[in-house]
Order: C-alpha cells, then sequence, then structure tokens
C-alpha cells in the first residue's frame, strides 16, 4: 500500500466524519430549537390558565365583599326607614289633634311630607302606596344604586393586596398545578411588577430579581380592569436550559455514542492502516534478510557439492573431511536460523514449552561465551566476566536461557563497528539473580528503544545492510525472560553502546513476573 493512497484514505474518512459531525450538530440545534418552542408555548398556556383561574378567584372575592356590604346597606336601610315611619308617624298625630278633618286641611301640608292628593285615594307618598317609602329613604336608595355603579366600574381593586402571603401561596399553587399539567416539572420564579412605580411589589423567593426583570415571559395579571394600572406577572426559569437538554437525553445520548464509535472506527482504522504499512515494511525487510542470511549457506552447501562430484578435482581423505565439515556446518546454519522462525511464531502463539530444571546460571552464561567467543576472538575483540552473584542457582530451561544470552552477546559483536568490547556482569537482588550485558557500540536512539523488542523490529540503518539478522532476536529474549517470571530492560546511547540487563527469579513462577 503506497504511502499517498493511506493519505487520501486518511483524508476521505476524515471529511466524512466531519460532515457526519456537522450533519448531526445541525439536527441536534435544529430539535433544541425546537424544544425551546415547545416550553415557550407550554410556559405561555400555563401561565394564561393560572391568571384566568387568578383572576376568577379574585372575581368571587370581590362579589362575596360586594354582597356582604349590600347587605349591611339594606340593613341599613331599613332601620332609616323604620326611623322615618316613626317620625311621620308622630308628626301626623300632632296635626291630627289640631284639626278636626284630614280632608280641610291645605294640599301644603301633605306636599311638604312628599305626598299627593289623588281624587278617590287620599294622600299617597309619590313613591308608591301609603307611607310605604319616606322621600328620604328613595333619595338614599338612588344614592346607593349610583354608587354601585360606580364601583362596579372604577372599583379600586388595590384594596387587594398581591403582597398578602395567601394571594402568593396561591398565585405559586395556580402556577405549579398548570406547568406540572403542561408537562414542565423544573423549578422557577414568579414575581409581581408594577410599571407604575417600576419596581417588583411582590416576588416568590426574591432570589432572582434581575433575571425577573429581564424574563421573556411577562403576562397582564389583570386583563379585565380596564381602568386602573396594569400589573404584570414575571416568571423565570433558573434551570431552563439543563431542563429542556435533559428532555434530549436519549437522543443527545444516542448521538454521543454514536459520535465516538466513529471516531474510534476512524481512530482504530487510521492506527491498523499504519500498522499494516508498517508490517509490511518489516515483513518484507525480514523476507530479505532472510533471503540473504539462507542464500549464504545454500550457496556453500551446493559448491561444497559440486566439489565432491567434480570428477577433475582429486580428492582425497582431508578433502572429503573438509567439504563434509563445511556442509555439516552449514546444515546445522540453517538449522539454527529454521529453529528460530519457528521458534518465534510459536512464542506469537503462546505454544512454546518450557523444560524448567534447577541449574546454575553461571555455567549458562559460560555456554554462551563459548558459543561466540569465537566470533568476537575472529574481530580481535573481547569479553570480560565479572560474573559476581553469590547465589547463581535458579530454576529455568537451559537450552531457551543458553539462546537468551547468546543473543544478547551476538548483538553485541554485530553492532560493534570496531574491535568488540563486551562485558557481562551478574549481581544478586533480593528474588533472584541480574545479568548485565554491556558493550561499545553504536548505540540505540531513544526513538528506538521501546521498540527493539517488537517482533520483526530493526533498527533503521539506511540504504546500508551490513549487519545480518532477522529482527526475532530480542523479541525471543523478551518473551523467554517473561515466561521465566523475569524482565529485561536497556540502558543506551547513541555511538556509546548499550547495557541490557536481565533479571530471572530464583523459582519459577511461571509467567508471572516478578520486580527485583
Amino acid at each position: 500500500m503506497k504511502k499517498r493512497f493511506i493519505i487520501l484514505v486518511i483524508v476521505a474518512i476524515s471529511i466524512s466524519l466531519l460532515g457526519l459531525l456537522g450533519v448531526q450538530l445541525y439536527w441536534i440545534r435544529n430539535a433544541v430549537a425546537i424544544k425551546e418552542v415547545n416550553f415557550d408555548r407550554g410556559v405561555s398556556e400555563a401561565v394564561s390558565r393560572a391568571i384566568y383561574r387568578f383572576n376568577k378567584q379574585e372575581l368571587t372575592r370581590k362579589m362575596t365583599m360586594q354582597h356582604e356590604r349590600n347587605h349591611h346597606l339594606s340593613q341599613l336601610s331599613s332601620i332609616l326607614d323604620s326611623l322615618n315611619r316613626i317620625h311621620y308617624n308622630e308628626i301626623f298625630s300632632q296635626h291630627s289633634d289640631q284639626s278636626q278633618s284630614v280632608e280641610d286641611e291645605p294640599d301644603m301640608f301633605w306636599q311638604n311630607f312628599g305626598f299627593q292628593r289623588y281624587p278617590g285615594s287620599g294622600y299617597i307618598p309619590e313613591s308608591g302606596g301609603p307611607f310605604r317609602q319616606d322621600p328620604f329613604s328613595a333619595f338614599f336608595e338612588r344614592s346607593r344604586m349610583i354608587n354601585d355603579l360606580f364601583d362596579e366600574l372604577f372599583y379600586n381593586r388595590y384594596s387587594f393586596q398581591v403582597t398578602n402571603e395567601n394571594t402568593i401561596r396561591s398565585l405559586d399553587s395556580l402556577l405549579r398545578y398548570e406547568l406540572e399539567t403542561q408537562g414542565i416539572k423544573t423549578p422557577y420564579e414568579f414575581g409581581v411588577y408594577n410599571p407604575h412605580n417600576h419596581l417588583l411589589v411582590t416576588e416568590k423567593t426574591g432570589k432572582h430579581s434581575n433575571e425577573l426583570m429581564t424574563s421573556p415571559y411577562q403576562f397582564h395579571l389583570f386583563p379585565n380592569d380596564l381602568f386602573v394600572n396594569p400589573e404584570y406577572l414575571l416568571v423565570y426559569f433558573p434551570q431552563q436550559e439543563r431542563y429542556i437538554l435533559s428532555q434530549m437525553n436519549a437522543m443527545l445520548g444516542t448521538s454521543f455514542v454514536l459520535l465516538l464509535i466513529l471516531i474510534s472506527s476512524f481512530a482504530f482504522t487510521i492506527f491498523t492502516i499504519i500498522r499494516q504499512k508498517k508490517l509490511s515494511v518489516m515483513k518484507n525487510d525480514f523476507i530479505n534478510n532472510m533471503t540473504h542470511e539462507l542464500k549464504t549457506p545454500i550457496s556453500t552447501i551446493s559448491l561444497a557439492c559440486q566439489a565432491l562430484s567434480d570428477q577433475d578435482v582429486k580428492k582425497s581423505e582431508p578433502l572429503y573431511k573438509s567439504y563434509i565439515r563445511v556442509i555439516n556446518e552449514e546444515n546445522e546454519r540453517l538449522g539454527l536460523l529454521t529453529e528460530r522462525v519457528l521458534q518465534t511464531a510459536l512464542i506469537e502463539k503462546a505454544r512454546i514449552r518450557l523444560n524448567i530444571t534447577g541449574l546454575n546460571l553461571h555455567d549458562i552464561i559460560q555456554q554462551s561465551i563459548d558459543k561466540v567467543g569465537l566470533q568476537v576472538e575472529a574481530r580481535h575483540g573481547r569479553i570480560e566476566k565479572h560474573l559476581e552473584a553469590e547465589y547463581s542457582f535458579v530454576k529455568g530451561d537451559k537450552v531457551h536461557l543458553t539462546n537468551i544470552f547468546s543473543n544478547l552477546i551476538d548483538n553485541a559483536n554485530k553492532y560493534s563497528p570496531n574491535a568488540p568490547e563486551i562485558k557481562i556482569s551478574t549481581e544478586n537482588s533480593a528474588k533472584g539473580v541480574l545479568v548485565h550485558v554491556q558493550d561499545k557500540g553504536i548505540g540505540i536512539g531513544r526513538a528506538n528503544q521501546k521498540k527493539i523488542f517488537d517482533n520483526l523490529y530493526r533498527v533503521s540503518t539506511g540504504n546500508i545492510h551490513d549487519v545480518k539478522g532477522f529482527g526475532l532476536g530480542l523479541s525471543y529474549v523478551k518473551a523467554i525472560v517473561e515466561q521465566h517470571g523475569g524482565t529485561v530492560s536497556l540502558e543506551s546511547e547513541q555511538n556509546k553502546g548499550s547495557r541490557f540487563t536481565v533479571f530471572i527469579p530464583f523459582g519459577y513462577n511461571g509467567n508471572k513476573t516478578e520486580k527485583y
């Protein structure tokens, strides 16, 4: 897979993801706007119904008060009528004693008291039957009717105290009921604003005065009062935005999960593509290195066989032995290379089995030195031993432990450009033996130190391939050490060498890693 194609795939996926994200945010924004409109409509309907019921209660209160007042006025009127009748009767009795007949009195006498003479009926009060109502009572009744009319039109409702605690409680109860009926269950604050005085005459709690004054929810508290200054009911919801979003929990949660899945899938896809690209490069390097590694022994064996089969070459016992030895050595070399590849495959599948026995780690190190020592000497190098661990007996697999130290010594030899100088030392820790393999080679940069234990990974040296290998050695070392319950670490600096430290615990604990 070419790099340009990978970049195009990443760009395409990024654009698609951003497009989906934009569409999702657009729909969420529209959904929030619709929820806000529905909330405003619900608040308007709820408050309007609460105000209607509140005014209905107020009208009932006013009518009750008016009825009580009329009753008191009727009682007062009856008392005055009774007093007037008594007074008129007394006056009438006095005038009757002074004259023998009422018919002889001038009409002016009766007219002074509001009576009118009718033929055949006698003197009758102007308002009705005899003595039904006196003039003062009639005048008082007419005045009361006019007052009642003006009271109905211009009744001073400010005798109703909006700041009364019972009134606030009643208004609060009506608002709560109507809001819950509309499905609005969130804390609210309300207040009554008088525009004539430019102040809030009452509030529910008094904690949100400024917010109430700027609230968009303002309603005429007494819409039927046409002859007085209006008062407004202001309503404010402190948690309005949170409440609206809580109504969309399901949609927001689903959107968040989907976006998280998309982003995770995108990241995983990009990671997989990059990883596959690296694996592809590493496998190509592995195939090239393996080809070079296998080509040398195969060519050597082929040449030896041709020499033995060439009849022009004189055959002798030393010659036969020499060619046979070369063939055996190269054959063993092929076997070791094949075994290393197979062991790596087994390690990846966690199917490798260890033959655990008690052994002396110093003896294992010496055997590893013997296997690689000739190669070091061939390059005019040397190996220093400082085996100072007092307790070097551990439980482990002899073959695999020999292989890991052989790999470390072989790497120290291969990555030393000049005559190798290798130092091997041991020391005891509380739980096992520490083995240090140190060289003065080319070293490893910090960028590569965390990757060198990965399978097939080799430090890049540009176009120079003077160091042979498959990139399997250190991954094999780490796997075997960890299966023994130990650890392996690296300290290195470019052009100053490397130091590998292997910790092997005294007792075998399977795959349980011990810390020294």
